[in-house]
């Protein structure tokens, strides 16, 4: 029974370790995302200054458009990526959860274990002391 649990808690770590590692990348994504936004916001504001009282102030306004667009859909990109965190994270939860439920019956399993061991190596120790007066008893005689 113990093997079987230990073989659950190393299966148990292994599957917590993934998540940890999909979350890890998963905000790394995420910043990714992020910091290409602020460039590209950046690069935004400073064509808009740089154009917006020229000749090309025209083709302005297809820029922008354009640029806005792609900020929208990277803040969508960064909303999934922080829902499918969270989601991560919830699983993060119950996986720790399950894998203490493990560890406690296995703690618990050990304990009654060394118990059972204990008893037996007294009963023994027992039984030797009791051949050992009867001997000694005997051989007095």
């Amino acid at each position: 029974m113990t093997k079987t649990l230990t073989t659950l808690i190393k299966l148990n770590k292994n599957k917590l370790d993934k998540i940890l590692k999909e979350v890890e990348l998963r905000e790394i994504e995420k910043k990714r995302l992020f910091d290409k936004k602020n460039m590209m916001q950046n690069e935004l504001n400073a064509e808009i200054e740089k154009f917006s009282s020229t000749e090309f102030s025209f083709m302005l306004e297809k820029y922008v458009e354009k640029s806005n667009k792609m900020i929208k859909t990277l803040d969508a990109q960064m909303m999934q990526q922080e829902r499918i965190i969270d989601a991560l994270r919830q699983t993060i939860k119950e996986q720790f959860a399950e894998l203490k439920k493990f560890e406690i019956a296995y703690n618990n399993r050990k304990i009654i274990e060394n118990d059972k061991d204990k008893k037996a190596n007294d009963k023994i120790m027992d039984e030797n002391n009791i051949n050992k007066f009867f001997y000694n008893k005997n051989s007095d005689l």
